[in-house]
C-alpha cells in the first residue's frame, strides 16, 4: 500500500511540474526583433502578481518601445481593447506573439 502512495505522489507532482511549464506566462520572448515585425499578436490580461512575476524575464520599457514603433501591433492591441501602456510583458515569436496587459 505504502509502493501505491509512493507512485500516487510521484504521478501528482510530475502532473503539476507539466502544468506550470505549460503555462503561457513561462514562454520567453524569442527576441525584441520580433515584435518589431510581427503584423499581430493576442493580449491576455493578468493580474499584479503575474505582472511581477513577468517582470523578471522582460524589459517592459524596452517591450512598449518597441510596440511603438509597430503600427500593427497598436492597431491589433487597439482592437482588442487594450492600450501599449497596460503592456507589462511579452512571450513568443514572430508569428505567435502574446502581450500580457493589465
Amino acid at each position: 500500500m505504502k509502493f501505491v502512495k509512493i507512485i500516487a505522489v510521484a504521478a501528482t507532482l510530475v502532473a503539476g511540474v507539466s502544468a506550470a511549464n505549460a503555462s503561457t506566462l513561462n514562454g520567453n520572448l524569442t527576441s525584441f526583433g520580433d515584435i518589431s515585425s510581427a503584423q499581430g499578436a493576442s493580449v491576455l490580461t493578468v493580474n499584479e502578481t503575474e505582472a511581477q512575476l513577468l517582470a523578471y524575464d522582460n524589459d517592459v520599457n524596452s517591450i512598449r518601445a518597441r510596440i511603438q514603433g509597430n503600427r500593427w501591433l497598436v492597431e491589433a492591441i487597439q482592437r482588442q481593447g487594450f492600450s501599449v501602456d497596460q503592456i507589462v510583458g511579452a512571450s513568443g515569436g514572430e508569428n505567435d506573439l502574446t502581450l500580457f496587459a493589465l
